[in-house]
């Protein structure tokens, strides 16, 4: 049985023409933003109610497909191997993320200069970013993820080991097909959902929000561009395979991800799309849930450019230590920025408590403009991920038992 099953719905049906039905919404979105602001900042409610709920709903689907990949790694030669690559490539990715990051902060430079008159910005922060990550209920809220991580590698060890092992597959199969099919229902309101998500960023986050840190959001955006084009498509080219054509062939998801600004409104989806592309599903339900805590370029980017524009902003002089402390920092909290939209947020915050030298003073600036760069973000993670599906994968084809 597959780890998601393809079957001709009613939802299959509709999902495949999702794209036009996202674009209307957009269009109506933005009409809606700009022509009806009162309504539309009501209309914010709806869509932050369904986040938490589609969390709710992707978090156990990801949790079993971890656990289920890991089952499965006994079914591939040489797993070992597999594991190795997978860690090797998530580190060097994550770095490579931070660094450019770095680069791109240093050189752009969007928090020297800026001229920005704080009384004249739009920077309350809501409530739900108000977060003591000393108290123990914090540290797990923001961990979350890597809490259902890590017991979903230990109880997929543990069955792995088990002499009821097949049993244990089989009911996370048919429990895995259960939580697909609800979330593919889910989708159906997705439109609606995008539709208020976009009026409500038009109407609160509106071009006179953007123009003052324009700098900021056009680092992460060129930033993310030359990630995506430079080193993903380096990593194609050295795995042979046309990065082009691999994300004409996921669009649908990408538009998805970039709608709802979060990465994991395409988890389920990704899998079908990718096995019939003929990638090894065994191998993908392996790599892809890690790639959500463990490969999250896109917040490593934005996270690195974010610190560069607050040291910038407020003349801080680090050393070199400094910075290196504040790089491994950030490889860490960037695990915790694959949630809803605003996760990337909340893990700039984590990040600044940790390192200590940055003050959080107008932190709430960054939040002002953070609904611009969720987009850049998110995408950026998604497509990360899906590509180190497509290289561990191609390389480990060969391995998996007949």
């Amino acid at each position: 049985m597959s780890l998601f099953q393809t079957r001709k719905t009613f939802t299959s049906q509709y999902l495949k023409n999702l794209t036009l039905y996202v674009f209307v919404a957009i269009i109506g979105g933005v009409l809606t933003g700009q022509y009806a602001p009162e309504l539309s900042i009501k209309l914010g409610v709806v869509s932050q109610y369904f986040f938490r709920v589609l969390e709710m709903l992707i978090l156990p689907v990801i949790f079993m497909a971890i656990t289920y990949g890991i089952c499965h790694l006994s079914d591939i030669k040489n797993a070992s191997r597999v594991v190795w690559q997978t860690v090797l490539y998530f580190l060097i990715i994550s770095s490579v993320g931070i660094a450019l990051g770095f680069v791109f902060g240093f050189a752009i430079q969007p928090g020297a200069n800026t001229g920005i008159d704080i009384t004249k910005l739009n920077t309350t922060l809501p409530k739900n970013f108000e977060i003591d990550d000393s108290s123990i209920f914090s540290v797990l809220y923001l961990n979350r993820h890597g809490i259902f991580l890590i017991l979903s590698i230990i109880i997929g060890v543990s069955m792995n080991l088990s002499k009821k092992r097949e049993n244990f597959l089989r009911i996370l199969d048919y429990a895995l097909s259960a939580f697909y099919t609800i979330i593919k229902y889910v989708y159906i309101i997705l439109p609606l959902i995008i539709f208020c998500n976009i009026a409500y960023g038009i109407s609160i986050y509106g071009i006179n929000t953007l123009l003052p840190l324009s700098k900021v959001v056009a680092t992460v955006y060129l930033a993310d561009i030359v990630f995506i084009f430079g080193v993903l498509g380096f990593v194609s080219y050295l795995f042979k395979f046309n990065l082009l054509k691999f994300l004409l062939n996921i669009k649908e998801e990408i538009i998805m991800v970039i709608t709802t600004s979060s990465s994991k409104t395409a988890f389920p989806m990704i899998f079908e799309k990718m096995e019939s592309e003929g990638y090894n599903r065994k191998i993908l339900g392996f790599i892809i849930p890690l790639g959500y805590n463990f490969n999250l370029a896109g917040a490593c980017i934005y996270l690195s450019v974010a610190c560069c524009f607050l040291i910038q902003f407020y003349s801080i002089s680090l050393s070199v230590n400094d910075y290196i402390w504040l790089f491994i920092i950030i490889s860490i909290t960037s695990k915790t920025a694959s949630g809803v939209p605003g996760s990337g947020f909340l893990a700039l915050i984590f990040t600044l408590n940790r390192f200590g030298k940055i003050p959080l003073t107008d932190i709430a600036l960054l939040y002002s403009i953070d609904r611009f760069m969720n987009e850049a973000r998110s995408v950026t993670n998604f497509i990360g991920i899906a590509v180190s599906g497509a290289v561990i994968s191609k390389i480990n084809q060969p391995l998996e038992k007949n």
